[in-house]
């Protein structure tokens, strides 16, 4: 490991500001965060993996993430590790997601997926860009068909009336 503390921070520092983006719903904050493809696995728990345009990824993120009136993606113990032009960080992930219009009880308007995340990044001129996500899921409570929940209420509502 050849890693230096200011590109440990500066990568550890894009992979806080993506989960800052995701919870924002600052879609376009995300995909500047991006290579034009990422290769994704997110454990079975997003509807997209193996190499992703990031324009793709962008759109698939507002769709799945987008009517969620809650989410809080907390990341902890991240690790960076920096050769020379690439960069992987480590982390843990508590991820919550609320939905009020899924009904009155936590066990169907949450859900909470802990995970093991791996994030692999590429320095480029402009600076570090994300080129890898993967999660691998260690534990989830709640309403564990969330996302098909919520796209199906999406689907059926007008979401504003959740808010």
């Amino acid at each position: 490991m050849n890693s230096s503390a200011p590109d440990g921070f500066d990568v550890i520092n894009v992979v806080c500001r993506y989960f800052q983006f995701c919870d924002a719903k600052d879609f376009d904050g995300m995909r500047s965060l991006w290579a034009d493809v990422v290769s994704v696995d997110y454990g079975g728990v997003f509807p997209l993996e193996g190499q992703v345009e990031a324009d793709a990824l962008k759109r698939t993120m507002a769709e799945v993430i987008g009517p969620i009136p809650l989410t809080q993606h907390m990341i902890t113990t991240p690790v960076a590790d920096v050769e020379g032009d690439t960069a992987t960080v480590r982390f843990h992930l508590e991820a919550l997601h609320h939905h009020p219009g899924l009904g009155k009880d936590e066990r169907t308007t949450d859900w909470t997926m802990y995970a093991r995340g791996v994030i692999g990044l590429s320095r480029t001129p402009d600076g570090w860009e994300v080129s890898s996500e993967r999660l691998s899921v260690v534990h989830q409570t709640g309403n564990l068909d969330f996302v098909n929940a919520v796209a199906q209420h999406a689907a059926t509502r007008d979401p504003a009336a959740d808010r």
